[in-house]
């Protein structure tokens, strides 16, 4: 096989992917030279065709798609035990787009380019234990960014709409939404070993990237190369006041809010008292707290990776 393979999810960018196959085909083949291409054809699938590339002696794979694609790839290639000998790159198109912002890539031309000319760099990759929504225990890798609260809800409205609106608008009004209809959730959280004490939850991230939501700036000090986490705690608010602090969302100075904690974490432990808060991993919900989330440094070598 190939020593390249692109997983490609082609319902992504409301279906331009798999629309414009044979063109994207091509693109890559020209910047990268010959490569496997291959389509999900269901949730999960890029997951499984993540491993079975690895097995094949993949030696580079590529997720094409939008952030649940690379989520998918990323916990294929952590679940294979010959992980070691591959890179892995993100060829951008969906409608979130929140890891290309981290990479430093908005088209997908930029990203060919980095894979192109930029060394591959050993990257950082989460992991969450969580409850599913069926009560049983869960677990999932993480590449951009966990959450859970508030988040978690709002992932649930924009997965269910048709986000033909793209993906700021569908993130901003699905975060109306959520903040309108969610029950803060009571939660304890500990942080490397720290008690933080009890809060009302709107949300709390623990960023390897910096956004989510299709463009909101959480965590503006991030790398995906440092050995940690971001930690950011917000304390509900109402329905007003989140509102009025949605624009430092965009701005990545929620930081300097009253009641916001932030901290550098190895490992966060958020532990639900009351009410629900919903799990957010790189924009999917499979579950809710309680949740633990742990930094695995240098996990993966990434292709393309941002330069300083």
């Amino acid at each position: 096989m190939a020593d390249t393979v692109v997983i490609a999810n082609p319902a992504a960018a409301a279906g331009r992917v798999g629309r414009e196959r044979e063109a994207l085909r091509a693109t890559i083949a020209d910047a990268l030279g010959p490569c496997r291409y291959v389509e999900t054809e269901r949730a999960g699938h890029a997951t499984a065709l993540a491993r079975e590339a690895v097995s094949e002696g993949a030696g580079r794979v590529l997720s094409l798609g939008g952030d649940g694609t690379h989520h998918e790839v990323v916990n294929g290639l952590m679940e294979h035990p010959d992980r070691a000998g591959v890179t892995y790159g993100v060829l951008p198109a969906g409608t979130g787009g929140d890891l290309r912002r981290t990479l430093g890539v908005e088209t997908l031309a930029d990203a060919l380019r980095a894979i192109r000319e930029r060394p591959a760099r050993p990257m950082d990759v989460g992991h969450a234990a969580f409850v599913r929504d069926d009560g049983g225990a869960g677990a999932r890798w993480f590449v951009n960014l966990a959450s859970c609260g508030v988040s978690g809800l709002v992932d649930r409205l924009v997965n269910a709409s048709s986000k033909r609106l793209g993906g700021r608008a569908a993130f901003l009004a699905g975060t109306l939404r959520a903040l309108a209809q969610y029950e803060p959730a009571r939660v304890r959280v500990i942080a490397d070993g720290r008690d933080l004490g009890e809060h009302a939850l709107a949300t709390l991230v623990v960023g390897n990237g910096r956004y989510a939501g299709g463009g909101m700036l959480f965590c503006p000090d991030a790398r995906l190369d440092d050995g940690a986490l971001d930690l950011v705690v917000i304390p509900h608010a109402g329905l007003a006041r989140s509102v009025m602090r949605t624009p430092s969302l965009y701005r990545g100075t929620l930081g300097a809010l009253p009641g916001v904690i932030t901290a550098r974490v190895s490992e966060v432990t958020v532990e639900a008292l009351a009410n629900t808060a919903y799990l957010d991993l790189d924009g999917e919900s499979p579950g809710r707290a309680t949740a633990t989330f742990r930094v695995h440094p240098g996990a993966l070598r990434l292709a393309g990776a941002p330069v300083g």
